[in-house]
C-alpha cells in the first residue's frame, strides 16, 4: 500500500490536512506547476454534453497564471486511444491555450480506455522533452474528467503516475465512473462529482482551488512509502557532503527519514549510520547508536549544513573505513552481513578518491554514489562498486520525489564473503578472511517479455549480489552469462573476464533480447554444448565443479526434464531461480535436486535470494568425475571436424614495427587447432596495395610446419591498403579447390582479416561476395583501421573486433576460437543465433496518395522498391509496411504481412494509387503510431528493434502536424521526411526525427538523387555498449540507438 500525505502550509477550503514536509526553496518554486487535463471523449460523454466539459476546462484555465515559468498546461482526449491535443511546452500564453481548448471537437467512440490514456500521460505528456519540470522540483498534476467506467485496466498507468509522484484529481459526472476515478485519485478527497453535465461547471471553484493550491504551494501532496519492506540484514552508512546548503541537506535528511521508516530497524536487522564531511569528516551516528526507527528519526536533526568551499571525499571514505566499519561501532562485516555506503555530494572532491574507494571495495563494502550540481560523475564511478549504482541527479530533491532507484539498491544489494577487517588507527596488521571456492558458474537468464524491463533490475541485482560474494578470478570462480527466449544469446564466456569488477560492470549493462516464446530446454542444451567447453573457459576436465543457474519468469515452450538429466550426467549442477509465471514445481525437478530450486511470487524478492542460495552454491557438489563427461574429443583441437582457416593480414610499411604482435596473434589462433590435411587447413596471406600469399591451405600438413612458416614471416611492405581487392583474392584464389579449399565437401571456411589502417578501395561488395560464397569472415581492426569497414567485412557486428594498439590483440584469438572449435552442428546453430541478434529494423513507408501524386506514383513506387532492395533479405531481420494517405490513411500491408523481400517487392508493385483532395499528414502520423507501430501488427518496439518511418509528401499538410510529430519522437520512432514538389520544407523538418533527416526534390523524377542519402539514414543500430553518435536524447527514454552511415 502507498499512503498519501496532504501537507498544509495554511488552511484550504476549511479542510485540515495533517503532516509536515520541509519547505524547499518555496520562494523559488512559487506559482509553478505542470497540469495535464485528460478528458473522456467517448460515448460516455456524448456530443450533446461535450460542450459542458469544454466549458468547465475553459473556466478553470481562465483563473490560472499560465506561462513558461509559472503554470504549464497539456491536454489529451481519450476513447479507444489517447489523442494528445497539445503538450506542456506547446503554448506559452494563456490566450493560446484557451484558443486551443475552444477548438476541441467531440471525437466519439464506443470504448473508453482510461488505462491506456494514463500510461500515455506517464510516458509522454510529463517528460522533460514534452515540457515537464519534475526534475526542477515543479509539482505535476493530472485532472481526469469522465462520465463512465473505463473499458480497460487502469492499474499499470495508475502505478506509473504514482511512482512518478504525480498528483491526480478526478472529476466524476454521474455515478458510473466513481469507482475507477476513486482508485486513480491521489486521495479520496481529490474526487469531485457532479450529478449531471449541466452541474459540471459548479465544480470549477473546488477544482481551481486544488490546482492553484498546489501551484502556489498553499499545500503540498507527497506520496509516501508506508509498508516495511522485507529486507535482509545489512549495515548502511550515509556519507553526506555538509557543504550543500540548507535546502539540499533538508532533502537528504527527509530522504533518510522516509527510508528508515520503511526498514526493519534493529540490531538483528537493518542498522543505519551517518557521517558528514567538508574538508574533514565527522560521525553523526554509528551503526549501533540507535536501535529503532523512532530513535534514528529523532536523531536526524543533527544533520545540519556546514560552510565550506572544498570537500575531501577521499578522506571521508577512509574515515568511514577506519572509524565506522568496526565491530565496536556496530559493524557486522565479520559476520558476513552486507555493508553498504551511500555517498551524497554536490561537489568534486579536492583529494584522491580512487585509493580510498579501492580499499573499501577490497573489504567487500558495496559503495553507492548520488551526485548533483558540481559533482564529478567520473569520480563517482570510481567510488561506486558498479556504474549502475551511480545516481546523477539534477537536484537532490529528486531523491524525495523519485526514491525508488536508490531505495531499491540499498534494500536489495548484498555481498561479500571475502572480507578484510578494517584496522584500528594504531594497529598496522590487516586480517583477511577468505573462503576458497572453485566453481565455473554460468547464469542462463530469461531474456523474454516474461521478465521485461520492469523486472530486469531485480534479476541483475540478484546476479550481482551472488557475484559480490565470490572471489572471481581464473584460478577461483569464473562467471559466464547467456540469455534466451526463442533463441539464445551468449553475453560472455567463462574466460571473457578475470575479475569481479569487470563481470559486475558487464551485467549492469545487460539488456534483454525480448520475445514472447521461451525455449528453456533448447537454451539449457545450448548452454551445455557451448558454455561448458574448454574453449569457452570451462575447467571441468580439471575436476572443477560446473554450475548452471537458470533464472526465468515464464513457462517453457519445450521439454526441459530430459535436458536437465543431460546436464546432470554431464557433471553440471543446476540451480533454478524463478518468479512471475514460471512453473516453480516443474523447475524444482529441473534443478539438480529439488532443494536447489527457488521460486518467489514477486520479482522484487529475488535479489534477497542471493543470501539464501549462496551456502549451497559454493558447497554442494555434483558428479565431477571427468570420465563421465560428454566427449569433447580430447581438447587438442577441433571437435574431430574439418575447417579451412585463411588469415589475411596487413603487411604494409605502417605495421612493420608491430609485425611481431601480428605473428603472435596468428600463432594464438593456430595453437588450439588440430591441424592436418584431413582436419584443419591453414593459409596466411599478406596484403598492402595487392595481396601476397605466404602459403596456401594445402601447402602444409602439420601444425609444426605451419608454426615454423608463421615464425619466419616478414612484412611484404607497401604504402597503402586495398583490402577489398585482397578479400576478392581470398574468395577466388585462396579458398579455391586447386589451392586446398574444400567448400565442395561442405567443410566450414573461415577468413580472419586483420588490418592496421583504412582501405583505399571498397570493402563492402567483396566482403558480401565472400559471405555469399559461404565463407565466415572475422574482421580485426587495429590503430587506424576504420571500425565501419571492419564491421562491413565481418559476418555480423559481433564478429568484428577493434583495438587501439597491437599489444591488445592477445585477447581476441580465444574469442575467435570459440567459433572455430565448435562442432559443425553447433556452429550452424550459433551462426543462426548471431544472425538473429544482428541489426533489425521495422520500417513503415507513409506515402502521399492524394490527387497531387497520381501522375508521379510510379516513381514513388520505384523509389520505395529501391530502398527495400538495400534492406536485409534475411527473414526476421528488416520488416516493411506501406501506408497511403490523403483525406484518411489506408494500410496497404502491415509489418507482419510479408516475410521475404520478394513478397514485399511484389506487394509494392501491386500498389494502386488511392487518391483524395486533402492531405492530412498529422492524422496519418497519429494513425501509424496507434495502428501500425503496434505489436499485433508486427512491430518489435518492445524488443527494442529500431522503429523507422519514411514519409513521402508532395504538398503542405491540411491539418496540424506538431503534436503527432512530437508523439512519434517521444515513442522513439525515427522519422525520415522526403518532400516532393510543393512540400513545405520547414514542416518536413518538424516531422523528421532531426532536421538532417529531411530531403527535398523538385519533381518525382529526381527521387533517385536522394536514394543513397535515405538508405544511409536507415543505418540505425541498437548499441549494446554505448551510444557513439546518438541521434537524439529524445530516444534515451526508450532505446539507445547509434546512427552509422554505410561505408
Amino acid at each position: 500500500m502507498r499512503r498519501h500525505r496532504l501537507l498544509p502550509l495554511c488552511a484550504l477550503l476549511g479542510v485540515l490536512f495533517v503532516g509536515l514536509l520541509p519547505k524547499l526553496d518555496a520562494q523559488e518554486e512559487q506559482d509553478s506547476a505542470d497540469l495535464v487535463l485528460l478528458i473522456d471523449g467517448s460515448q460516455n460523454v456524448g456530443p450533446a454534453n461535450f460542450p459542458y466539459v469544454r466549458d468547465l476546462v475553459l473556466r478553470v484555465i481562465e483563473g490560472l497564471d499560465l506561462g513558461r515559468d509559472t503554470v504549464r498546461v497539456a491536454l489529451a482526449l481519450y476513447n479507444s486511444d489517447p489523442d494528445i491535443k497539445f503538450y506542456l511546452n506547446s503554448y506559452d500564453s494563456k490566450s493560446s491555450v484557451l484558443e486551443a481548448v475552444k477548438g476541441l471537437a467531440y471525437p466519439g467512440g464506443d470504448e473508453s480506455n482510461l488505462g491506456a490514456a494514463l500510461e500515455e500521460v506517464a510516458e509522454s505528456l510529463l517528460s522533460q522533452t514534452a515540457g515537464g519540470r519534475a526534475e526542477e522540483g515543479v509539482p505535476q498534476m493530472l485532472v481526469v474528467i469522465s462520465a463512465g467506467p473505463s473499458t480497460d485496466d487502469t492499474g499499470a498507468g495508475d502505478r506509473a503516475l504514482k511512482r512518478a509522484g504525480v498528483i491526480t484529481f478526478s472529476v466524476v459526472i454521474g455515478n458510473t465512473a466513481t469507482a475507477d476515478l476513486e482508485a486513480i485519485a491521489t486521495d479520496k478527497s481529490f474526487v469531485m462529482s457532479a450529478p449531471d453535465f449541466r452541474s459540471a461547471a459548479n465544480m470549477r471553484d473546488q477544482l481551481f482551488a486544488y490546482i492553484n493550491g498546489v501551484a502556489q504551494r498553499t499545500f503540498l501532496v507527497q506520496n509516501e512509502f508506508t509498508e516495511v519492506l522485507a529486507v535482509g540484514k545489512r549495515d548502511i552508512i550515509f556519507l553526506i557532503d555538509s557543504t550543500m546548503g540548507g535546502t539540499m541537506i533538508n532533502s537528504v535528511r527527509e530522504f533518510i527519514k522516509r527510508f528508515v521508516e520503511t526498514m526493519p530497524i534493529g540490531p538483528d536487522d537493518v542498522q543505519v549510520g551517518v557521517a558528514q564531511f567538508t574538508n574533514v569528516p565527522r560521525s553523526e551516528m554509528d551503526l549501533n547508536s540507535y536501535g529503532s526507527q523512532e530513535a534514528i528519526v529523532g536523531a536526524l536533526p543533527a544533520i545540519k549544513p556546514k560552510p565550506g568551499q572544498l570537500v575531501n571525499i577521499g578522506a571521508a571514505l577512509d574515515f568511514v573505513r577506519l572509524n565506522m566499519l568496526r565491530p565496536d561501532k556496530g559493524s557486522r562485516i565479520q559476520q558476513g552481513v552486507p555493508q553498504l555506503l551511500l555517498l551524497i555530494t554536490s561537489k568534486t572532491s579536492n583529494d584522491d578518491v580512487e585509493a580510498p574507494a579501492a580499499a573499501l571495495h577490497r573489504m567487500g563494502v558495496l559503495t553507492l554514489a548520488a551526485g548533483s550540481k558540481a559533482a564529478n560523475e567520473e569520480q563517482l564511478k570510481q567510488i561506486a562498486f558498479a556504474d549502475s549504482v551511480v545516481f546523477m541527479l539534477r537536484d537532490l530533491r529528486v531523491m524525495i520525489r523519485n526514491p525508488k532507484p536508490i531505495v531499491t539498491a540499498l534494500s536489495t544489494l548484498a555481498g561479500v564473503l571475502v572480507t578484510e577487517v578494517p584496522t584500528e588507527p594504531v594497529v598496522e596488521i590487516t586480517t583477511v578472511q577468505t573462503q576458497k571456492v572453485l566453481r565455473d558458474i554460468v547464469f542462463l537468464v530469461d531474456g523474454s517479455n516474461y521478465i521485461g524491463n520492469t523486472n530486469l533490475p531485480f534479476v541483475r541485482d540478484f546476479m550481482i549480489n551472488v557475484i559480490n560474494q565470490l572471489d572471481v578470478r581464473p584460478d577461483r570462480v569464473q562467471i559466464a552469462l547467456m540469455q534466451y527466449a526463442e533463441n539464445t544469446k551468449v553475453e560472455f564466456y567463462l574466460n571473457s573476464y578475470n575479475n569481479r569488477q569487470d563481470v559486475v560492470n558487464r551485467i549492469a549493462q545487460l539488456r534483454l533480447m525480448g520475445g514472447s516464446v521461451l525455449n528453456t530446454g533448447a537454451a539449457m542444451k545450448n548452454a551445455l554444448n557451448t558454455m561448458f567447453r574448454s574453449s569457452s573457459g570451462s575447467r571441468r576436465r580439471q575436476g572443477i565443479q560446473q554450475v548452471l543457474v537458470l533464472i526465468t519468469g515464464g513457462p517453457s515452450n519445450d521439454e526441459v526434464r530430459s535436458v536437465a538429466d543431460s546436464l546432470a550426467l554431464g557433471g553440471v549442477l543446476t540451480f533454478t531461480v524463478s518468479s512471475g509465471q514460471a512453473d516453480g514445481r516443474l523447475l524444482k525437478t529441473v534443478a539438480f535436486v529439488p532443494d536447489l530450486g527457488y521460486h518467489e511470487i514477486s520479482f522484487s524478492n529475488v535479489p534477497a535470494l542471493a543470501e539464501v542460495i549462496m551456502p549451497k552454491l559454493i558447497t554442494v557438489v555434483g558428479d565431477t568425475d571427468v570420465t563421465s563427461l560428454p566427449d569433447e574429443t580430447v581438447e587438442t583441437g577441433v571437435n574431430g571436424g574439418e575447417r579451412d582457416v585463411a588469415i589475411l593480414i596487413d603487411g604494409s610499411d605502417n605495421v612493420r614495427a608491430d609485425f611481431a604482435a601480428i605473428k603472435d596473434f596468428i600463432i594464438r589462433v593456430i595453437e588450439p587447432l588440430d591441424i592436418g590435411i584431413d582436419k584443419v587447413r591453414v593459409s596466411v596471406v599478406q596484403h598492402s596495395e595487392r595481396p601476397t600469399p605466404n602459403f596456401y591451405l594445402n601447402t602444409y600438413q602439420t601444425k609444426d610446419e605451419v608454426l615454423r612458416a608463421v615464425n619466419q614471416l616478414t612484412p611484404v611492405g607497401g604504402r597503402s591498403l586495398n583490402t577489398g581487392s585482397a578479400i576478392r583474392f581470398m574468395k577466388d584464389t585462396i579458398f579455391s579447390d586447386r589451392n586446398g579449399g574444400r567448400a565442395a565437401q561442405m567443410v566450414p571456411q573461415f577468413n580472419i582479416i586483420l588490418t592496421g589502417g583504412r582501405s583505399r578501395d571498397n570493402v563492402k561488395e567483396p566482403a558480401g561476395a565472400l559471405k555469399t560464397g559461404g565463407v565466415i569472415p572475422f574482421g580485426v581492426g587495429v590503430k587506424n583501421a576504420d571500425p565501419k569497414q571492419i564491421e562491413a567485412i565481418s559476418h555480423n557486428p559481433s564478429f568484428a573486433f577493434n583495438v587501439r594498439e597491437f599489444s591488445e590483440l592477445s585477447n581476441i584469438p580465444s574469442r575467435i576460437n570459440n567459433y572455430l572449435t565448435l562442432p559443425t552442428e553447433q556452429l550452424v546453430v550459433t551462426l543462426q543465433q548471431e544472425q538473429s541478434n544482428a541489426v533489425k529494423r521495422d520500417i513503415v513507408f507513409l506515402l502521399d496518395g492524394s490527387d497531387n501524386t497520381r501522375d508521379g506514383f510510379p516513381e514513388i513506387k520505384l523509389f520505395v522498391k529501391s530502398v527495400v532492395e538495400s534492406l536485409s533479405g534475411n527473414e526476421g531481420q528488416d520488416r516493411v509496411s506501406v501506408v497511403q494517405f490523403a483525406d484518411t490513411p489506408e494500410v496497404s500491408f502491415y509489418l507482419n504481412s510479408h516475410k521475404t523481400k520478394n513478397d514485399i517487392r511484389n506487394a509494392i508493385e501491386n500498389l494502386r494509387h488511392e487518391g483524395g483532395r486533402q492531405l492530412n499528414i498529422g492524422q496519418a502520423l497519429q494513425f501509424v503510431r496507434h495502428n501500425v507501430f503496434t505489436s499485433s501488427m508486427g512491430s518489435r518496439r518492445l524488443e527494442e528493434v529500431p522503429q523507422i518511418l519514411i514519409l513521402l509528401s508532395s504538398k503542405p499538410s491540411d491539418d496540424n502536424v506538431r503534436s503527432p510529430s512530437f508523439a512519434l519522437k517521444e515513442h522513439g520512432i525515427i522519422s525520415v521526411a522526403v518532400g516532393l514538389a510543393d512540400a513545405n520544407l520547414s514542416e518536413l523538418e518538424r516531422i523528421a526525427f532531426k532536421p538532417d533527416f529531411t530531403y527535398k526534390v523538385n519533381d518525382f523524377s529526381k527521387l533517385p538523387s536522394v536514394l543513397s542519402q535515405v538508405v544511409a539514414t536507415l543505418s540505425i543500430h541498437k548499441d549494446t555498449e554505448e551510444t557513439r553518435t546518438g541521434t537524439s536524447d529524445l530516444v534515451g527514454k526508450k532505446s539507445t540507438f547509434e546512427y552509422m552511415p554505410e561505408t
